[in-house]
C-alpha cells in the first residue's frame, strides 16, 4: 500500500501557517476557553520522538518532520482508536451500565446551524484513487470519485497518545475561521493529556492522499470529556487546523454545515473510515437510516462500521453533495453492533461550535 503525499494544486511540500516553532517535546497544558469553561483546548505538540527529528525552526520544519514521521507504513499499521485504553476501559463501563439519567437527550435551546460551503476554487487532486473493494456488512462503499464534496470533506485523522499511534475520521466543517475540522473528543484526548503528532488526510483512499497531509496547530475538546472519559455524551472536539500553500482548510476543500438542538429521529447519512473488522480502513465508507433517543445524551442509528470510523460525520438535510453535521461515529455497545453512537448535538456543541468558529489558522 502506498501514500502518495504529494502536496495540492501547485506545491511539492505542504506547509502550516499560524505555527512559529517547531513543536515541543512534552505535551503543553491544557487552557480552558477563557470564560467559556465548558470548552478546553492545547497548542498542537510534537511527540518527543518527532520533535528531535525537527531540523530548522519555523512551520516549515515542523511539517517536514510530521510528513516523514507519518509515512506510508506507519499510517497502515496505526491502530483503530478502539484500542486506546482509556476509551477500551469506558466502553467495557459503559457496555456494564448501558446509558446514563444524568444527561438531557433532546433539544435544550434554540435550534441552531451554519450551512454548508464550497470551496472558494475548484481544488485541484494529485492523484486518482481506486474504490473498488468488498465487505461483508450491510455498511456500503459509496465510491464518490476524487474531489466530489463528500469525498473531500471527509477524511482520516492520525495522532499519537501516550506512546502509540491510532487512527479516527474526521469532517471539514464551515466555520468564520475556515480552519475547523470535527471530530469526536477521543480523537483528540485520553487519559487527561491530548494527542500529538495530528494530522487530517482529507479523500484518503486506497493508501493514496489525493489533497495531502493537513496538520492541526490547536485542538479543542468539551471540558467534561477532557476530565472523565466516560462521558460520551459530551464526546466532541474540534482541531484547528493550519494553512497549506496559504489555503486555509474549507477554502480550499469546502466545508459541511453543522446543526444543534435539532429533534432526534434525523435522516442522516453516515461517513467514516472503520478500520476494525471486518473492514480494513482504506476506503470511504457510509451508512444511512434515522437516529433514535440512546438516552443519556445520545443518540443511535443502524450502523455497521467499527473503530476507525469514530468521528466521522452524520449529515443530515444531506441534498447528495452537503449537509448539516449532526452527529458523529462514536461508541457500540459489545451487545448491540448494529447500532452506532453519537453524542446527542445540543448546546455541548453549540458552546464548542462557537469557542472555534473565528479562529483561523
Amino acid at each position: 500500500m502506498r501514500i502518495q503525499r504529494i502536496a495540492i494544486g501547485l506545491v511539492a511540500a505542504l506547509a502550516l501557517s499560524g505555527v512559529t516553532s517547531p513543536g515541543v517535546a512534552v505535551a503543553a497544558p491544557a487552557t480552558p476557553a477563557g470564560p467559556n469553561s465548558d470548552v478546553i483546548s492545547s497548542p498542537a505538540q510534537l511527540s518527543p520522538d518527532v520533535a528531535r527529528t525537527v531540523t530548522g525552526t519555523g512551520a516549515d520544519a515542523r511539517q517536514r518532520a510530521l510528513t516523514t514521521y507519518w509515512s506510508p507504513e506507519r499510517m497502515k499499521v496505526a491502530k483503530p482508536d478502539t484500542e486506546i485504553p482509556s476509551v477500551k476501559a469506558a466502553l467495557a463501563k459503559r457496555d456494564r451500565v448501558q446509558g446514563s439519567a444524568k444527561s438531557i437527550t433532546g433539544p435544550q435551546g434554540p435550534s441552531g446551524s451554519v450551512a454548508p460551503a464550497a470551496p472558494a476554487a475548484t481544488p485541484k487532486a494529485s492523484a486518482s484513487t481506486d474504490d473498488s473493494s468488498d465487505v461483508g456488512t450491510q455498511a456500503y462503499y459509496p465510491n464518490y470519485p476524487v474531489g466530489h464534496p463528500v469525498a473531500r470533506t471527509s477524511g482520516k485523522v492520525f495522532f499519537t497518545l501516550n506512546g502509540l499511534n491510532y487512527v479516527c475520521s474526521g469532517t471539514i466543517v464551515n466555520t468564520e475561521g475556515k480552519s475547523s475540522v470535527w471530530t469526536a473528543a477521543h480523537c483528540l484526548t485520553g487519559g487527561g493529556v491530548f494527542a500529538s503528532n495530528w494530522i487530517f488526510v482529507p479523500n484518503y483512499s486506497n493508501g493514496v492522499a489525493p489533497y495531502g497531509q493537513w496538520s492541526a496547530i490547536q485542538l479543542w475538546a468539551t471540558t467534561a470529556f477532557f476530565n472523565n472519559n466516560n462521558d460520551f455524551a459530551n464526546d466532541v472536539g474540534s482541531a484547528v487546523i493550519g494553512r497549506v500553500n496559504g489555503w486555509r482548510i474549507c477554502d480550499y476543500l469546502g466545508g459541511q454545515g453543522i446543526g444543534w438542538n435539532f429533534p432526534i429521529g434525523q435522516y442522516v447519512y453516515a461517513f467514516g473510515y472503520p478500520q476494525a473488522a471486518p473492514f480494513n480502513g482504506q476506503l470511504l465508507t457510509a451508512e444511512n437510516g434515522p437516529t433514535y433517543d440512546g438516552g443519556g445524551g445520545t443518540i443511535y442509528m443502524v450502523n455497521y462500521m467499527t473503530g476507525g470510523s469514530s468521528g466521522g460525520g452524520w449529515l443530515m438535510q444531506f441534498d447528495g453533495n452537503w449537509g448539516y453535521l449532526n452527529g458523529h461515529n462514536d461508541f457500540k455497545y459489545n451487545a448491540l453492533p448494529q447500532y452506532m453512537f453519537s453524542p446527542y448535538y445540543g448546546n455541548q456543541v453549540a458552546n464548542l461550535f462557537n469557542t472555534v468558529r473565528s479562529i483561523s489558522a
